[in-house]
């Protein structure tokens, strides 16, 4: 019986230290994981928080642009938020460096000639508004250097036809994407100076254009050119003319 309780708590003993062995070896693992990953999980986060900031106030200096075509507000913008980069991330070495387009594009088939990342072209059935920066990230405390990315803000609005009191327009940005979810509150139409009331803004499915836009108008403006101005969710504003 004395051999058979000592044989007993050998084996119990023995399956504690088991367990505790186990025990601790989960959390070295969980420890050393955590120390691995952790801190490339939060750089990766402030790389893409750049990112994404920074493509949001090219889109913002766009639309500002697009109401009152102040060439320089992308380069003054771009010049605060590379200082305010500094200062926020201060101690650990990020620095954000920046170049305005100032040569010509192909965006969508429709050539562009920046000057200072942004430009326009309206009045025509197929007008735009564009912004485009290039921008470099360095973050010293974890040797990250060279890091480029793209900002690339873009509106084209295109009238496609106008019959009677009806004038069909699709709007898209780069890529080719249509807009969706427009209204009356974001269209403008114009005899000349003379703004026309709109009655609705109505969308449909097109095979080609993806989404097109029928503006019904409260009166005939098939016999006069005509203007169209829209601004979309972002606040970017185009004006095209037909014909």
């Amino acid at each position: 019986m004395f051999r058979d309780r000592r044989g007993q708590f050998v084996i119990i003993a023995v399956l504690m230290i088991a367990v505790m062995i186990i025990s601790i070896g989960a959390l070295m693992h969980r420890a050393v994981t955590y120390y691995r990953h952790e801190p490339w999980e939060e750089y990766l986060a402030l790389i893409g928080n750049i990112e994404l900031n920074s493509k949001r106030l090219v889109e913002l200096s766009l639309a500002n642009y697009s109401h009152t075509l102040n060439q320089s507000i992308l380069k003054i913008n771009l010049e605060r938020w590379k200082t305010d980069i500094q200062n926020i991330y201060v101690g650990r070495g990020v620095a954000l460096n920046y170049e305005l387009a100032n040569r010509s594009y192909n965006v969508d088939g429709i050539i562009i000639n920046y000057f200072l990342g942004l430009n326009y072209s309206w009045l025509k059935p197929k007008s735009f508004t564009a912004a485009n920066a290039t921008f470099t990230l360095n973050i010293t405390s974890i040797g990250l250097t060279g890091y480029k990315f793209t900002a690339l803000a873009f509106l084209n609005l295109t009238i496609l036809n106008v019959k009677a009191n009806n004038i069909n327009v699709t709007v898209k940005v780069e890529d080719k994407i249509p807009v969706a979810g427009l209204g009356k509150e974001n269209f403008q139409v114009k005899f000349g100076n003379t703004t026309i009331s709109i009655v609705s803004v109505k969308s449909r499915y097109d095979s080609k254009e993806a989404l097109i836009y029928i503006i019904e108008c409260a009166q005939d403006i098939s016999s006069t050119p005509v203007t169209v101005e829209v601004s979309d969710l972002r606040g970017i504003k185009v004006i095209a003319q037909y014909p």
